[in-house]
C-alpha cells in the first residue's frame, strides 16, 4: 500500500513541535556530565552488567510502548519503570552501568515483543532521515539496553493498520519470524538473532496467518486458500497439505505438536477438523460450528476453545465453546458479542472482550473453564493499538500475550473514561496501560501511559 510516512509519524508522536522539543531535550542530555537516567524521573537501572551480556531474565515484567514511539519496562504495581528504546534508550555505559543515552528523535519504536526466555524483545523501528523513512526489526537485550538490527524493509509498508511488521518468536528464542511488506506483497521471513545471516524467505502470499510448532522446527501456515507445512531448513517450498476454508484465519498446533486444528474444504460447511500434523487424512471433524471461528489450544494442552459465529458477515463472534481432550462434554463458556478471547498460561482459565449489546460498550470477562462465574473486570474503550490485536487476536495470541505469567492478572491497554470525551470541550484523553485482577477483586491499576502492552512470558 502506499503510505505517507511523515504524515503517519506526525499523527502518532503529536506533530513536529514536540519533535522539535524532544530534539532540544537530547541535545540537552549530550551535554550533561551524568547519566541521563539521573535526570529523568522515572528511569531507573535495572542492574550493573557487562555491556554484551544478559545476565538478567526478565520475570513478571511488563513492556509497553508510548505514543512517541517509546519503550518502557515496568513491574506489575508500577514500580521501576525503565525507559527501554526512544528519544533515549537504555545502554551499557563506560564501566558496565546501564544508563540512558540519548537517542535521535526521528526513531519511532513500536509492536515489542517478548522472546520466550525473558532476555530479550523484539521490535519495529521506523527512522525518519530528511523526511525519508527506513523500516527495521530491532533486537533488544534488556538487560543491557543493547540493540541489534536484524531485519530491514526493502520498502516502507504496513502489515495492519500501524503496524510496521507482525513478530512471533521461536520456542527456543532464537528465529524471530518476521512478517513484512515486501514488493511481492506480505512476505514471512526467518530470522536467525544470533547468527545475523541473512534473513530466509519462508513463505509470500495474502492473507498470511501461521503457528510455530512446539519444538521450533516447522511452521503451521494458511497461505492464501492453503493449509501448509514449511519445516527447517526454511527456504524450500512449504508442502501444500490441503485446500483451507476461508472461514478462518490462524491453524492450531497441539502444545505437544502432534495434532493441528482447522477447517478444510471438501467437507461438511462448519466442520473445525483435528488431524494428526501433516497427515491430513487422518482428519475427524471435532465440531460443528458455524461459518466463521476462531481457535486455540490450551497452552497445558487436550482442550481446544472455540468461537464461532453462524452469520459469515457478522464483526462478532456469537458463543465461546471448549472442546475437552478428554473426549468429554462440549462445555459453553460464553455467549454474545464475542471480540476476541485468549487462554491464561495455565490453562484453567478464558479471558475475552465483547460488546455489551445494550449500549455498545467494550467489557472484559473473565471464567474458570470448568464452569466457574463469569466475572466482568473492565468496561473499557482499547487503545488504537490494542483494537488491533483484538481485531488479529487468533494471530498474536501467540505472540503477545496480555495474561502475567502466573494467570492472575490481565495488562490492557485502554482510554479511561472515554464515554466522556469531547463534551463540553473537554480534551480527549489519551490511552493508559492498567494491570486488572483476573478474579474481579480488586479496581484495575494503572501503571503507565502508553497505547499498548504485554506482559513476560516468565
Amino acid at each position: 500500500m502506499d503510505l505517507d510516512w511523515v504524515s503517519y509519524m506526525r499523527d502518532k508522536t503529536g506533530g513536529w513541535a514536540i519533535i522539535l522539543s524532544l530534539l532540544t531535550l537530547a541535545l540537552a542530555c549530550n551535554g550533561a556530565s551524568e547519566p541521563v537516567a539521573e535526570q529523568l524521573d522515572k528511569v531507573v537501572e535495572p542492574g550493573i552488567v557487562e555491556q554484551g551480556e544478559s545476565e538478567e531474565v526478565a520475570v513478571d515484567r511488563i513492556a509497553f510502548m508510548t505514543t512517541d514511539g517509546e519503550l518502557f519496562l515496568v513491574n506489575p504495581d508500577g514500580s521501576e519503570q525503565l525507559k527501554l528504546a526512544g528519544d533515549t534508550q537504555v545502554q551499557g555505559g563506560p564501566l558496565g552501568a546501564v544508563m540512558a543515552q540519548p537517542r535521535d528523535v526521528s526513531f519511532f519504536y513500536s509492536w515489542p515483543t517478548w522472546s520466550p526466555d525473558g532476555k530479550k524483545l523484539a521490535a519495529s523501528l521506523v527512522e525518519v532521515t530528511g523526511g525519508q523513512p527506513e523500516i527495521s526489526v530491532q533486537v533488544i537485550d534488556v538487560a543491557t539496553g543493547a540493540a541489534t538490527t536484524v531485519f530491514r524493509n526493502e520498502v516502507p509498508g504496513l502489515v495492519a493498520e500501524n503496524a510496521p511488521h507482525y513478530l512471533y518468536w521461536s520456542p527456543d528464542s532464537r528465529t524471530l519470524a518476521v512478517l513484512a511488506s515486501t514488493p511481492q506483497g506480505l512476505t514471512l521471513f526467518a530470522a536467525d538473532t544470533e547468527s545475523l545471516t541473512e534473513p530466509t524467505v519462508i513463505e509470500s502470499g495474502a492473507p498470511l496467518y501461521f503457528h510455530w510448532g512446539a519444538d521450533g522446527q516447522s511452521i503451521l501456515l494458511h497461505v492464501g486458500d492453503e493449509l501448509k507445512l514449511s519445516t527447517r531448513p526454511f527456504g524450500a517450498s512449504s508442502g501444500q497439505l490441503i485446500d483451507a476454508d476461508p472461514g478462518f484465519r490462524v491453524p492450531a498446533l497441539s502444545p505437544d505438536g502432534r495434532h493441528m486444528a482447522y477447517m478444510g474444504t471438501g467437507t461438511p460447511s462448519g466442520s473445525l477438523l483435528i488431524a494428526e500434523t501433516g497427515a491430513t487424512g487422518t482428519a475427524r471433524n471435532a465440531l460443528d460450528i458455524g461459518f466463521r471461528a476462531a481457535f486455540a489450544w490450551s497452552p497445558q494442552g487436550g482442550d481446544l476453545a472455540v468461537a464461532d459465529q453462524q452469520n459469515s458477515s457478522a464483526p462478532t463472534f456469537d458463543r465461546l465453546r471448549v472442546v475437552p481432550g478428554d473426549g468429554g462434554s462440549i462445555k459453553t463458556v460464553a455467549e454474545g458479542r464475542i471480540i476476541a478471547f485468549y487462554w491464561s498460561p495455565n490453562g484453567e482459565m478464558l479471558a475475552w472482550a465483547g460488546l455489551d449489546g445494550g449500549n455498545r460498550e467494550f467489557v472484559w470477562w473473565a471464567a474458570t473453564v470448568e464452569g466457574g462465574e463469569i466475572r466482568e473486570l473492565l468496561r473499557a474503550q482499547p487503545s488504537n493499538d490494542m483494537l488491533v490485536t483484538l481485531s488479529f487476536f487468533d494471530q498474536y495470541a501467540y505472540s503477545h500475550s496480555p495474561w502475567s505469567p502466573d494467570s492472575s492478572r490481565l495488562v490492557l491497554a485502554i482510554v479511561p473514561n472515554r464515554s466522556r470525551e469531547g463534551r463540553n470541550g473537554s480534551t480527549p484523553p489519551g490511552p493508559s496501560i492498567f494491570v486488572v485482577e483476573a478474579n474481579g477483586a480488586s479496581e484495575p491499576m494503572e501503571v503507565g501511559v502508553g497505547s499498548l502492552a504485554f506482559w513476560s512470558w516468565n
